[in-house]
């Protein structure tokens, strides 16, 4: 994702207590390993996200459709290295 762990651990912070109920625990490493895990709280906002942008999707692929009929053809040559 292009972050540093610190970065992700603070936005995961962030969420947590935005949240009336923590979305990630975790666990410190030792023998076993640490780990995160999404907590039934988390799972709930995952699937209602992923509820939302289908929904979002739906409501706007006509004018999406319409939109790329009005870009013109792309050829490999368009396209920058590295993408």
């Amino acid at each position: 994702m292009d972050m540093s762990y610190k970065r992700a651990w603070m936005l995961v912070e962030e969420m947590n207590a935005a949240f009336q109920e923590p979305l990630v625990t975790s666990m410190r490493g030792g023998p076993g390993g640490g780990g995160a895990h999404l907590t039934g709280a988390g799972l709930r906002v995952l699937d209602l996200y992923h509820e939302i942008v289908e929904t979002a999707q739906n409501a706007a692929s006509a004018k999406i459709e319409a939109l790329e009929a009005m870009l013109r053809p792309t050829t490999d040559r368009d396209i920058p290295e590295g993408k």
